[in-house]
C-alpha cells in the first residue's frame, strides 16, 4: 500500500509554490522605475528580434525555435506556434472579457473550487518560512499554511482534485482572512506540533484531540467536535466487553498517538491490580489510523484503538471490522495554533461559529464522516492518489513526454487538469480542444491531427511548452522556467517579456515569477501598458492561471512520487 510511509519520503516539501503577495504593492512607489522601463521597452522595439535573450538579463540563448518566432513577430509574420500576444487557446488579450464569455468559460470548465480567495489574489506557498508568523504577517503574505495529514478525511487527491474535511475548512478560513490556503503535509504525526512551533505552518488541522500534554505546548481553538477512543477488531476475533478485557491482549497503535497514552495509563492500573499488562506494539509514526484499521481488517493485527469518527467511517469501508466499547472518556477535537496566536485562534472560532449558523458545516461533516457510499467509492477509485500514486488515466503518457522534455510530470498533470479536467473531448466556446485545449491552427502546426487523441494532445502540448520554455532559457531554475512558460501559454510571451522589462527597471530579479507577476498585473493599467512594447494585458488571467496550477502542483508533489514505473 502506497500511503504507509512511502509517499512522504518520495515527495519533498521544497517543491511548493513560490509566489509573492503583490496586491499590496504601492503604485506610487513603483511609478518612477516603471516610467524608465517604458522608455527602455519602447527603444527595444527597433532592435531586431527584440524580446529574445538580447533584451533579457543574463544574455543566454533563447533557443532557435523561440528566436525564429520572435523575429517573425518583429517582421509582422504571425507564427502559429508562438504568437507574442496570444496564448495556446487562441484567445488574444482584449480590453475586457464580456460577461457572456465569462459565463461560457465557467460552464465549460466548471467552478474551480480548489481555492477560496478573492479573484486575482496571488498566493505564496513558499516552502518553509524561517519564523513563526503573526496574523498580520499571514495576511500580508497572502496565504495561510495549514499543517495537516494525508488521509481519507483531512486532505487527499482523487482524480486530480484536492479534497478533505480540513482542506475545505482551511479554504473557509483563508476566505475569511481574504487570502489563500496552502496545505502542508507533515512527514509523520509527531512532527505536527514541532513544525507549528518552528513556524513551518500557521495552524494544525487534522482531527487532533485535546489533551493536557498538548495544551501545554499549543493553544487550541474552541472545539469543533468530540470523539472517544474505541476498541476495534476483526469479525470472528474474541470480543472485548470492557476496558478490563484489554488485560493481557496485544494492541497495535502509534507511539505518538493518544491511543498509546490511553493504553499506558491502563497498564498502570493493571499493574496496581496485579493483572496481566497490555502488550503495546507500535507502528510507524507516519501511519494513519486508517492504515492500522486496514491491517486489522486483513488479519495482520488483532486489536487496536481508533477515534469514534474514524472507526465509524472506516468500518463502512472494511465490512469485517467490529467497533467495541470505548477505551476513553469523550475528548474534544480542535484546531491548534501557537500559544501567542490568540488573534488567529479567535478568527478560527468565529469561522466555525459562522459555519454552524448555516448548513455548510453539517454538509461537510456528513460528506467526510457519514457518507458511507461516497467514502467507499473514493477509497476504491484507482485514481485515489494517496493509495495508487495515480492522478489520471493518462499518467503514463504524461510521464513519457514530460521526461522527454525534462519537465516534472506532476506539474504537467496540474496544467492538464487546469485546462481540461483530464477530459480529452473537452472543447471550449472558441474552439480550443483536447487535454491541453489547443486551437486548431496551432494544433496543426504541432502535428496534431486529432485533438481529442490523448497522446497527440500531450505530445503536441508539451512540444509547445518546450518552445515557450526555451524562450525563457535565461531563467536558470527549471520549475521557475515552467512558470514563465505557463504564463506565456495563457497570454503570449510578449506580455511576459514586457513585465520582465518592467521588473528589471525596478531592479528586481526577472528570473523569479514572484517578482515579475506584480508587474504583469500592472499592464492592465494604461499608465504602464502605454509605455511597453506589446501594450495592454489583462494580467490577472495569466497570474491566476499560473497560481492555480502551481498550488495544485504543490499538492500533487506532496502525495505522488516523481519517479515510478512507466509502461512502454
Amino acid at each position: 500500500m502506497l500511503r504507509k510511509g512511502l509517499i512522504h519520503r518520495l515527495a519533498p516539501l521544497s517543491l511548493a509554490v513560490l509566489f509573492a503577495a503583490c496586491a499590496t504593492t504601492s503604485t506610487a512607489e513603483s511609478a518612477k522605475p516603471a516610467e524608465g522601463a517604458g522608455k527602455a521597452a519602447a527603444a527595444s522595439t527597433s532592435t531586431p528580434a527584440a524580446g529574445t535573450s538580447t533584451a533579457m538579463t543574463g544574455g543566454a540563448n533563447a533557443g532557435a525555435d523561440a528566436g525564429t518566432a520572435v523575429a517573425a513577430a518583429d517582421a509582422g509574420e504571425a507564427d502559429p506556434l508562438l504568437d507574442p500576444t496570444m496564448g495556446a487557446n487562441g484567445q488574444a488579450q482584449p480590453a475586457e472579457a464580456t460577461q457572456e464569455e465569462k459565463e461560457l468559460t465557467k460552464a465549460e470548465v466548471g467552478e474551480d473550487t480548489d481555492d477560496a480567495a478573492p479573484e486575482g489574489f496571488i498566493s505564496r506557498a513558499s516552502g518553509r518560512p524561517d519564523h513563526p508568523r503573526t496574523l498580520e504577517e499571514i495576511k500580508a503574505s497572502g496565504y495561510i499554511r495549514v499543517l495537516t495529514r494525508n488521509n481519507d478525511t483531512s486532505f487527499f487527491i482523487t482524480r486530480g482534485h484536492r479534497m478533505g474535511f480540513d482542506y475545505e475548512l482551511g479554504k473557509e478560513l483563508a476566505k475569511r482572512l481574504g487570502i489563500r490556503v496552502d496545505m502542508v503535509i507533515t512527514n509523520d504525526w509527531s512532527e505536527m506540533i514541532p513544525a507549528l512551533l518552528r513556524g513551518e505552518g500557521d495552524v494544525i488541522a487534522a482531527q487532533v484531540s485535546v489533551t493536557s500534554e498538548r495544551q501545554a505546548q499549543v493553544l487550541f481553538a474552541k472545539p469543533w467536535g468530540h470523539t472517544r477512543e474505541m476498541m476495534v477488531w476483526k469479525d470472528g476475533t474474541p470480543p472485548l466487553r470492557s476496558m478490563d478485557d484489554l488485560s493481557g491482549k496485544t494492541l497495535h497503535v502509534r507511539k505518538g498517538s493518544t491511543y498509546f497514552a490511553t493504553l499506558t495509563a491502563l497498564n498502570q492500573q493493571f499493574a496496581a491490580q496485579n493483572k496481566p499488562l497490555i502488550e503495546i506494539k507500535t507502528v510507524p509514526e507516519d501511519w494513519e489510523t486508517e492504515s492500522v484499521l486496514q491491517s486489522v481488517s486483513q488479519g495482520e493485527f488483532v486489536y487496536t484503538l481508533a477515534d469514534s469518527l474514524l472507526a465509524e467511517i472506516h468500518s463502512a469501508h472494511y465490512d469485517n471490522l467490529v467497533i467495541g466499547p470505548p477505551a476513553s472518556a469523550e475528548r474534544d477535537l480542535a484546531w491548534a495554533v501557537r500559544p501567542a496566536d490568540k488573534k488567529l485562534a479567535r478568527e478560527i472560532d468565529e469561522m466555525f461559529h459562522d459555519l454552524r449558523k448555516k448548513p455548510n458545516f453539517n454538509i461537510l461533516y456528513r460528506q467526510y464522516f457519514e457518507a458511507d457510499k461516497e467514502f467507499k467509492k473514493r477509497t476504491k477509485d484507482k485514481f485515489y492518489a494517496s493509495e495508487t500514486g495515480t492522478l489520471s488515466p493518462y499518467d503514463p503518457l504524461v510521464m513519457k513526454y514530460a521526461e522527454q522534455n525534462s519537465f516534472d510530470w506532476r506539474l504537467v498533470a496540474a496544467q492538464i487538469y487546469q485546462e481540461s479536467r483530464f477530459d480529452p473531448k473537452r472543447k471550449s466556446h472558441v474552439g480550443a480542444q483536447g487535454l491541453f485545449q489547443i486551437m486548431p491552427p496551432t494544433a496543426k502546426g504541432l502535428g496534431i491531427t486529432d485533438p481529442t487523441d490523448p497522446e497527440q494532445s500531450i505530445r503536441g502540448g508539451l512540444k509547445y511548452m518546450l518552445q515557450l520554455a526555451k524562450h525563457f532559457n535565461d531563467v536558470p531554475d527549471e520549475i521557475e522556467r515552467y512558470r514563465f512558460a505557463l504564463a506565456a501559454y495563457n497570454a503570449g510571451f510578449g506580455h511576459i517579456d514586457d513585465a520582465r522589462r518592467l521588473t528589471r527597471a525596478a531592479r528586481k530579479d526577472d528570473t523569479h515569477w514572484r517578482e515579475v507577476a506584480p508587474w504583469l498585473l500592472k499592464l492592465a493599467d494604461k499608465k504602464y501598458s502605454s509605455k511597453v512594447r506589446f501594450g495592454y494585458c489583462r494580467g490577472i488571467e495569466p497570474v491566476d492561471y499560473v497560481r492555480s496550477i502551481d498550488e495544485r502542483y504543490a499538492g500533487y508533489a506532496q502525495l505522488v512520487p516523481l519517479k515510478k514505473e512507466v509502461k512502454k
